[in-house]
């Protein structure tokens, strides 16, 4: 997710997309951008330009693919939001199709998401906070294995 109440997470995004791009053991990874929540297309760069449609991506990705997903999904400014938990769901529908590992990395604390779009949007799939423990969730969760405890 990319912008708005994202921006303060922007370092910390680009560190994860690092991290999976050049030292991650889950193989190659496919770095792509969004703004709230994906509708047809995901970007290629930061700046949300180069568009891709999400169909094309979603062809793309080999069975084996797993996807990890690092949004706020509208807890940073305590938000809920019917059409982003809207746009949320048929986008995941639309990936769970084809790909059968996805988890959600939230910046902000599991506290935040009550009573926000990101408290819909984690019971449509594994959503972890991001801490060391969540990170390692989400990560069990990209390799098919069951995670740890939640925080």
């Amino acid at each position: 997710d990319q912008d708005g109440s994202m921006v303060p997470f922007h370092a910390l995004g680009r560190r994860l997309a690092d991290t999976a791009a050049r030292g991650g053991r889950l193989g190659r990874a496919g770095i792509f951008f969004f703004h709230n929540s994906p509708a047809e297309h995901l970007y290629h760069d930061p700046a949300l330009v180069e568009a891709v449609p999400i169909e094309q991506v979603v062809r793309a990705a080999s069975q084996q693919a797993a996807v990890l997903i690092f949004s706020d999904a509208g807890a940073a400014r305590g938000g809920h939001s019917p059409e982003r938990v809207a746009l949320t769901r048929a986008f995941l529908r639309r990936l769970g199709r084809d790909i059968r590992h996805l988890a959600w990395l939230n910046p902000m604390p599991r506290a935040r998401w009550q009573g926000t779009s990101a408290g819909e949007v984690a019971r449509m799939i594994q959503m972890f906070p991001m801490t060391r423990r969540g990170l390692s969730g989400a990560i069990d969760v990209l390799r098919g294995r069951r995670p740890h405890a939640a925080e």
